[in-house]
């Protein structure tokens, strides 16, 4: 019904407000436009949120990962600053190990933690070795690569990397800040965040310690000091090679006479000089090379020397490794059977044997003869730790082929799916037919 103004039957014009269908179907569709308008600015909004708070995040772990110092291609378990300034910082890797080596065979205490675990000095240096590859160069801090990690770089067993700890932990040489465990949520996305990996394991975090005690307790290293004439003579052996000819030697010689002199190397006094000293040269050099021919050693022999003197430092304060190795094969040793580290475990079961200890570095006056005493008490004729290994990994690998071969012949032993349902179908018509002859 249409409202007129002042009760007149004819509408007024500009008067009348007119209504009309498409006038509520436009102002209809303007209300879902602008619905659909904030709703969508709220999935906007709800998307730049979760934006924010996912950056946040991310910048947390990056931040918490520089600062518990993650390194390599791992994550570690943090451990607070504080708790790591409580342990003493070692005095180097290879002071490190010759200080356990003394604490070990030297000490009441460091004997008492070999017996208690049941470890061989070798065995634990090997071990200490490997631990000492991964720790920081300055501190001895930041052990956290894992067991079998060690344990394949000592070349022994999950369990002995276990019991070479347990020895650390006696001597206060190495300190577990950390137990090895299962990752948390958060810290399996510091760990990716680290490397970009999956990682849900992450081993125990040590650090390597010489404690105060011990580095008293153990006696300094004694290095032998050149004179005046060696220095000279080896400085004259870096001058003149020792591959050039004769007449090479002279002139540079003369050459280096003038120098000092302030003459001419053409001048009457240098070729005196020089005349003078072929025939002196030329013996010297026929001599030199006589020598060089008549002390060449096999480089098995080398081998076996220098790692004898790497696992048995007592020996390693000679001049040079030729004493070594000159010992070895005097004691009729053959290098291609028996390593230097076999040579080492061989003496150090001896010297357990029998109930001795090994003498420290100062208390030793003549290594060589020491090395040459220690060598004549075995019998070097017999099979070497290494041969026993490779003879025990031979007899292994041929069990596991005879257990491979047996589990083949009982596969191909075994019946197949059609033979067993062929003969289930025949047995249960030889039961039907039983039963036929019974009833009948």
């Amino acid at each position: 019904m249409q409202v007129l103004s002042q009760g007149s039957s004819h509408p007024e014009p500009g008067t009348t407000v007119i209504k009309s269908d498409s006038f509520g179907a436009s102002h209809t569709d303007s209300a879902v436009e602008s619905t659909a308008h904030s709703a969508i600015n709220d999935v906007d909004a709800e998307w730049a949120e979760t934006v924010r708070i996912a950056k946040e995040r991310v910048e947390q772990l990056e931040k918490f990962n520089a600062e518990s110092g993650q390194r390599g291609t791992s994550w570690a378990l943090p451990v607070e600053p504080s708790e790591q300034s409580r342990v003493p910082i070692w005095s180097g890797r290879t002071e490190w190990l010759r200080q356990l080596r003394h604490q070990v065979t030297e000490t009441e205490h460091g004997r008492a933690a070999l017996a208690a675990n049941r470890i061989a000095v070798d065995t634990l240096m090997a071990c200490a070795n490997a631990h000492a590859r991964f720790a920081e160069t300055r501190t001895g801090r930041g052990v956290t690569a894992s067991k079998a990690v060690i344990a394949e770089h000592a070349g022994a067993s999950n369990s002995t990397i276990m019991r070479s700890r347990r020895v650390l932990k006696a001597l206060a040489m190495g300190v577990e800040h950390a137990r090895g465990r299962t990752l948390s949520t958060s810290e399996y996305m510091a760990a990716e965040a680290h490397h970009g990996g999956r990682q849900h394991k992450a081993a125990s975090t040590w650090s390597l310690s010489s404690p105060k005690s011990v580095v008293m307790a153990t006696p300094p290293l004694e290095r032998p000091r050149r004179g005046r004439r060696t220095r000279t003579v080896v400085r004259a052996a870096a001058i003149c090679p020792s591959n050039i000819t004769p007449r090479e030697r002279t002139k540079a010689t003369a050459s280096r006479s003038s120098i000092r002199t302030h003459r001419d190397p053409l001048s009457s006094s240098a070729l005196v000089s020089s005349f003078s000293s072929v025939g002196s040269s030329h013996q010297r050099a026929r001599a030199r090379k006589t020598i060089s021919t008549n002390t060449h050693r096999p480089i098995e022999l080398q081998r076996a020397a220098a790692a004898l003197a790497a696992h048995a430092p007592v020996f390693n304060i000679s001049s040079h490794i030729g004493v070594i190795a000159d010992g070895i094969h005097a004691a009729g040793i053959d290098p291609t059977r028996w390593t230097g580290r076999d040579i080492a475990q061989a003496l150090s079961r001896h010297t357990a044997d029998n109930g001795q200890i090994w003498p420290t570095a100062s208390e030793i006056t003549s290594p060589a003869a020491f090395l040459r005493f220690k060598l004549s008490q075995l019998d070097w004729t017999g099979p070497s730790p290494s041969e026993k290994r490779a003879q025990a990994d031979e007899f292994r690998r041929r069990e596991i082929a005879e257990l491979q071969a047996e589990l083949a012949r009982r596969d191909a032993a075994q019946a197949s799916s059609a033979t067993r349902a062929a003969a289930r179908a025949s047995f249960a018509q030889h039961l039907a037919a039983v039963r036929t002859s019974r009833s009948s």
